[in-house]
């Protein structure tokens, strides 16, 4: 009789364990508080599905600050071409973008989705139980599930969790797991929001002139740290794929001294020289703002922002504008979350050291990672340790 392992959450980290768990011919129950699965992921894909990114091992594994050596471990057991490669499986030819996204080259993410869980139902040993929410684990790894039914208490001696962070609570990622990990002794760091914007205290004037407006190939910087891209300008804040890469540094600066302050270059490709004698062929019959859109191309965000900040229009300025960013967004509007399971409490497997046979994957486990396919690709290749090292 085939091994039975339990996985609760029905995201990418646990159908992928659920895929792998089944290709070694365990029995693999997969219960889900939702009427659906991989919701998240559902709708991160509505932009465009970015699966993983291009770029070397190395570089890639960088981008998991703070666990920059564990990542790299992990990402050359399951790097991005395997991802590739799984997507082969599934029929989903994929395609690297100029950016070095990697996408699905046709299909969306329900279309995905749907390959995927069709692979999943055909095979004999895989059970599948929807709105089933977990209430309650002991250290037996018995666990307790609310359903329409009543609750459900079913036990297996290997159990996955892979239930998601803290962030967009509607797919189902609500933290509310972590009491009941805590209750088994094992160590949670608490949640943040991460690759979410940032409230800056507009003036009322730019809030009706900018409202909301992209700052397109800008350099973001804060302690040394840099990213470029580009963001947007909203009523409350600033947000975007600049901002998202840097926003554990921005979190850490606001956390330990109330606010942060940033750096906006916002022509990254022109140096102070090359910027200043620009600035001098101002004709007399221009405007100030003209001559900054004509000459250096600034758009009107752009030039909102250095007014706004009542700044001389400087080379030094146009390099190096300073934002003052006072909190993040709320939590569930953020794309991820950092904090949850610490490694510290686990295996390099992920088993936890206090409950033997219990194992975690996915945004649980207390890493972040930016958008770009970085998270989704940390996801997989945490659920890909977890199996490989299943006793």
């Amino acid at each position: 009789m085939a091994k039975k392992v339990i996985i609760v959450g029905g995201g990418p980290a646990g159908l992928f364990c659920a895929y792998l768990l089944l290709k070694k011919n365990y029995q693999v129950d997969l219960y889900d508080h939702s009427s659906g699965l991989a919701k998240k992921f559902l709708i991160a894909g509505n932009g465009g599905l970015n699966l993983t990114h291009s770029e070397d091992l190395k570089p890639f594994s960088q981008k998991y600050i703070g666990n920059e050596n564990l990542f790299y471990e992990l990402i050359n057991e399951f790097s991005p071409s395997d991802l590739r490669g799984f997507c082969d499986d599934l029929g989903v030819e994929t395609f690297i973008g100029t950016s070095g996204r990697v996408f699905p080259k046709k299909l969306k993410a329900g279309e995905i989705l749907l390959k995927w869980t069709k692979i999943l139902k055909e095979n004999s040993n895989f059970n599948l139980y929807l709105k089933h929410s977990l209430i309650d684990m002991d250290s037996n790894k018995t666990l307790s599930f609310s359903s329409a039914a009543g609750e459900v208490k079913t036990q297996a001696d290997t159990v996955i969790l892979a239930t998601g962070g803290a962030s967009w609570k509607k797919t189902g990622s609500d933290g509310k797991w972590c009491e009941i990990i805590q209750s088994l002794g094992i160590e949670i760091e608490d949640f943040r929001a991460m690759n979410c914007g940032f409230e800056v205290s507009w003036s009322e004037h730019l809030k009706k002139r900018v409202e909301r407006s992209h700052l397109k190939n800008i350099e973001l910087s804060i302690l040394g740290h840099k990213s470029r891209g580009e963001a947007m300008i909203t009523p409350y804040g600033i947000e975007g794929g600049v901002v998202y890469a840097l926003s554990k540094f921005i979190q850490d600066k606001i956390q330990d001294e109330g606010s942060a302050s940033v750096n906006i270059d916002l022509k990254p490709d022109l140096s102070d020289q090359e910027i200043e004698a620009k600035l001098q062929k101002r004709k007399l019959k221009d405007s100030l703002s003209n001559h900054l859109r004509k000459s250096l191309k600034l758009d009107k965000a752009s030039i909102a922002l250095l007014y706004e900040n009542s700044l001389n229009i400087t080379a030094k300025n146009i390099k190096c504008l300073p934002i003052k960013l006072e909190r993040p967004r709320p939590i569930d509007e953020a794309i991820s979350t950092s904090g949850g399971v610490k490694f510290s409490e686990l295996t390099k497997n992920f088993e936890s050291k206090a409950v033997p046979g219990l194992y975690f994957a996915g945004e649980m486990l207390d890493f972040d990672a930016p958008t770009g396919g970085y998270l989704l690709q940390g996801c997989f290749s945490t659920a890909s340790r977890v199996v490989k090292g299943l006793k």
